[in-house]
């Protein structure tokens, strides 16, 4: 009997000790396919929910009341923010500047805009608050913002060289007009506006445009080939099939195209782009087709629809279909900023998941997200509260891993039993 139980001893160490180094090499690799599923965009919601939208809400104000100065040069330096940023031709960013003046400013001044904005009957919130933050901008910055902001054939609330009182004692007075030039109704004037927020704002172009592309590609100009089959996807392929609203797309592909020429995408991004829309318009297919396109003289409209169906006919909606979730966040972002907005935070973007983020930063702040792009580059997308969709992947992968690190301290914890019941045995036999 004692012999066998020196022989089964060092048998179940050895088997203690392999499974306790299994466990170890286990572990790390669940970890680290929990970390990937949870915070690489995996099991993120490409919709974001109420309240991650609220968290990150919290988080953008939070961050501007970090950013304020504190004391008298508080509105100083608030004012330059927003001249820096029209200077930049940045009207959505100017216009974030401005719907944070309540964290920017002083206790006072913030104070006096809240009541500002309570007492003006039109509008919704954001442009109450605007046209209240607008009183205390000095007269050069706020006649610059409406020059910049206000629709074509609009004359502007104050004409240049008016002259307005910069102490503005009485803010609440100035919204009703005694301290301000001009009256500022919704009607006359909505500072939510610039001209690349509006429906019609489109780089895409027409068919007709994409129809002289083709010919120019059918002759050998392969330049910019990426925009080209953008905008033709944008066009010819139904926007069911890429799983956006058509109007998301044709913005979308209108911020990708100005950030594809302007070059202030991240590079790596932008090559991923690039390889999407090639595989999913193959250049052998597309130009084959708008050779048989372009075969005979016809008219404009006519060599328009024809383009059209070359790219319907070239496109593979399956590997066109990847682009749609991307497509459909950066549109969303240009539908609650602008399109030079979506432009400032897609150009911090490195990945999908970045992408998610500006979405929600852009849904939780609007033109205050493109504020704080413009200050804080792509550390933005740390406000980003994204909640996680917990699949049964996820759920399954969590288990095994809590499962594996139970399993690894009981195999530790008998190992040590082991040994000091060893240590007692040989001090027995020692001392017997």
């Amino acid at each position: 009997m004692h012999a066998s139980r020196k022989a089964a001893g060092p048998a179940s160490g050895w088997t203690s000790g392999l499974i306790f180094n299994a466990l170890l090499l286990l572990v790390p690799v669940l970890a680290v396919n929990v970390m990937s599923a949870t915070f690489a965009g995996q099991a993120q919601s490409d919709e974001p929910s109420a309240e991650s939208v609220a968290d990150t809400r919290k988080a953008i104000e939070s961050a501007f009341e970090q950013l304020s100065v504190p004391g008298d040069d508080a509105r100083a330096y608030w004012a330059g923010l927003v001249d820096r940023e029209l200077d930049a031709r940045n009207v959505s960013a100017a216009r974030g500047f401005l719907l944070a003046a309540p964290q920017l400013l002083d206790r006072e001044d913030a104070r006096a805009i809240r009541a500002a904005a309570e007492v003006d009957p039109a509008g919704s919130e954001d442009q109450r608050l605007l046209r209240a933050a607008l009183l205390f901008l000095p007269n050069d910055v706020r006649v610059g913002y409406e020059a910049s902001a206000r629709p074509r054939g609009t004359e502007l609330i104050t004409p240049p060289g008016a002259p307005v009182d910069e102490t503005f004692a009485d803010p609440v007075a100035a919204t009703a007009g005694a301290a301000f030039p001009g009256t500022l109704t919704a009607a006359s004037f909505d500072p939510l506006r610039d001209m690349t927020r509006s429906p019609e704002f489109s780089v895409l172009g027409t068919v007709e445009d994409l129809a002289d592309r083709g010919r120019a590609w059918v002759r050998g100009d392969r330049q910019d080939a990426a925009e080209f089959k953008l905008a033709g996807i944008a066009m010819a392929v139904d926007a069911a099939a890429l799983g956006a609203p058509e109007t998301r797309v044709a913005k979308a592909a209108s911020v990708i195209k100005m950030a594809l020429r302007s070059g202030q995408l991240d590079p790596q991004y932008a090559r991923m782009l690039s390889q999407r829309i090639d595989s999913a318009v193959p250049d052998e297919t597309l130009s084959a087709r708008l050779e048989t396109a372009f075969a005979d003289v016809a008219p404009l409209r006519v060599r328009a629809e024809r383009v059209q169906a070359a790219f319907a006919e070239s496109t593979d909606v399956r590997i066109a279909a990847r682009l749609g979730p991307e497509l459909n966040q950066i549109g969303r972002i240009a539908e609650v900023t602008s399109a030079r907005g979506a432009l400032t935070l897609m150009s911090h973007a490195r990945s999908a998941a970045d992408v998610r983020k500006a979405r929600l930063v852009a849904d939780a702040g609007g033109d205050r997200a493109v504020a704080l792009a413009s200050l804080l580059d792509e550390r933005v997308f740390l406000l980003a509260g994204m909640t996680v969709q917990w699949s049964m992947t996820t759920i399954l992968l969590v288990l095994a891993l809590v499962a594996a690190v139970m399993a690894l301290c009981l195999v530790t914890l008998s190992g040590l039993l082991r040994m000091s019941g060893g240590r007692r045995s040989r001090l027995a036999i020692a001392y017997g």
